[in-house]
């Protein structure tokens, strides 16, 4: 199946003591539905998985798959640890989950053969569509071209990749790979429309938790209405530079609150962002 359009990198939403709030969750996936997107991808580094418990993930994903209507669920099992990724592989596929999104082990930064070994592992064990998930920024190895390529001619549930180094040679070199069976996107807000126009299938963007700006960039070129698109483009680029003023992703988070009107929290050691950085998110808000 090809994939297409915008998908979400979910933020979990947590209440003032730190705790997962369901209830915003619920806001969150209502107003994602109003705006468009095509994806709901819970548990992802916008979605701070690493700070959750194992139970609490689970229990997450059974909740965001209970209220997703007609989106797709794209469901984060990244862990350090290649079993888990395997064991939470299979709770996602048991509670419904369409996709499964996965990424190399991180901390201990692994060979390119082990990154083989890891995903390998998991796609032998779990009977779900899957995404290879790049993002050296944060697991600290690029997974290798020839690797994501094996992956995809071994396994046929290996069905697209989530590209989010921000390199644009990396992507390119990607681009052949997509096919009828296989999707490519591009997890940078800022790089969403160059990457459609050299072929990517969409984008997984974190603005979309609050803004509908990027979706709007990806119907504007869908419709062959280019010069709107670029236009678009450059407001996302204002909004997202201000949303990083904050160290990543607490920026997200207090734009998504600051947009419900909710008085939610952060989970340690996430910090809520200094005063002159929400007075700039609120200002690229309310001008975008």
């Amino acid at each position: 199946m090809k994939y297409d359009g915008i998908i979400t990198p979910m933020l979990t939403p947590f209440k003032q003591d730190g705790s997962v709030d369901l209830d915003g969750t619920d806001r969150l996936v209502e107003y994602l539905k109003g705006i468009g997107v095509s994806g709901l991808f819970p548990l992802g580094s916008t979605g701070l998985f690493p700070y959750l418990f194992s139970e609490e993930r689970v229990n997450y994903l059974q909740h965001v798959n209970d209220i997703k209507g007609d989106l797709k669920v794209f469901a984060g099992i990244g862990s350090s640890n290649t079993e888990e990724c395997v064991k939470f592989g299979r709770n996602a596929a048991d509670i419904g989950c369409d996709i499964l999104v996965l990424m190399p082990t991180y901390y201990i930064h692994p060979s390119h053969d082990e990154i083989y070994r890891h995903f390998s592992i998991v796609l032998d064990k779990v009977d779900r569509d899957f995404f290879i998930y790049n993002i050296p920024q944060l697991s600290g190895e690029f997974i290798p071209i020839d690797v994501i390529a094996k992956l995809k001619e071994e396994y046929s549930h290996v069905v697209g990749v989530k590209e989010s180094s921000g390199d644009m040679r990396y992507f390119s070199k990607l681009l052949p790979l997509s096919g009828k069976n296989f999707s490519i996107f591009n997890g940078q807000d800022d790089l969403l429309l160059p990457s459609i126009a050299l072929g990517a299938d969409g984008g997984v963007c974190g603005l979309s938790n609050f803004n509908p700006l990027i979706v709007k960039v990806y119907q504007e070129y869908r419709n062959g209405e280019m010069q709107k698109a670029q236009e678009t483009q450059m407001k996302v680029n204002t909004l997202m530079r201000a949303i990083n003023a904050s160290n990543f992703p607490s920026g997200y988070y207090h734009a998504f609150y600051h947009k419900m009107g909710m008085q939610g929290g952060y989970r340690a050691p996430m910090l809520e962002p200094s005063d002159e950085a929400k007075r700039l998110i609120e200002q690229a808000l309310e001008e975008s």
